[in-house]
């Protein structure tokens, strides 16, 4: 692997899930990714085609069966956003975005400027001492966004992190995200029910098979970047939406 392309690759992955009581739920199987740094990579399928199972096992956060995970970054250093913002109630906007900072003792000033910058970047210098019971859910989710970011990991994994809130909060979510993935430069592997968001934020979309969880295919979104509200309404946005949702159909 040329390491300085890929930011993750995923060779032969599998998930088996043992039962005692009924046959083995096989949740993954043949799972090969590539990854390229600065990448912007959303995963569709139906329901229950381990579409979070396969961003928790390259996230660590489950193991893998059978196969291997290689990351470029030495340290496996990752941001992870779920769809529930996990804010800390008693603490304010910048003491939960700072909060990784603090576990891993790493509160320099040039981590510190990062974050200010980051805050700044997702609108949110102004809130920076609300507590989470004053913020809307779309607020909510940016602190989380970055907070994830904080650190300076060069991944970032997203679980459907968008998937509760409105139609208008989530359009405008989608254009804020991909003003602070194209200030930071990060990888994004971005989980969603939303053929719409995939489209309209990604590099590639890689849409798996359920029963069990596959990849079907990999489609190469060339729509112009930078992404924003006409791009809704060019031609090729609809005509791939239209390619992908056949493919889950």
């Amino acid at each position: 692997m040329e390491s300085t392309k890929y930011s993750v690759v995923t060779k032969n992955l599998g998930k088996v899930y043992k039962n005692l009581l009924k046959d083995d739920t096989v949740a993954l199987t043949d799972i090969n990714l590539e990854i390229e740094n600065g990448e912007f990579v959303s995963i569709i399928g139906p329901s229950g085609c381990g579409k979070s199972t396969l961003l928790k096992i390259i996230g660590g956060l489950e193991k893998p069966t059978s196969g291997e995970i290689i990351y470029s970054d030495p340290e496996n250093k990752l941001g992870f956003v779920f769809q529930d913002s996990v804010l800390l109630p008693w603490k304010n906007v910048r003491e939960n975005a700072e909060f990784p900072l603090v576990i891993q003792k790493k509160r320099s000033p040039e981590n510190e400027k990062r974050l200010d910058e980051l805050l700044e970047l997702a609108g949110l210098t102004e809130f920076s001492t609300a507590l989470p019971r004053e913020l809307s859910g779309g607020m909510k989710q940016r602190v989380s966004i970055v907070r994830a970011l904080s650190y300076d990991a060069p991944l970032l994994l997203m679980d459907e992190p968008f998937g509760a809130l409105d139609a208008l909060t989530r359009d405008h979510l989608n254009l804020q995200l991909l003003k602070i993935w194209s200030k930071t430069g990060k990888t994004i592997l971005f989980v969603t029910h939303s053929i719409e968001e995939a489209t309209f934020l990604s590099d590639r979309v890689l849409v798996m098979a359920t029963r069990p969880g596959r990849i079907r295919e990999i489609v190469t979104i060339d729509l112009p970047r930078p992404r924003n509200e006409d791009t809704r309404n060019n031609p090729r946005f609809a005509e791939l939406n239209k390619y992908l949702r056949e493919l889950i159909g």
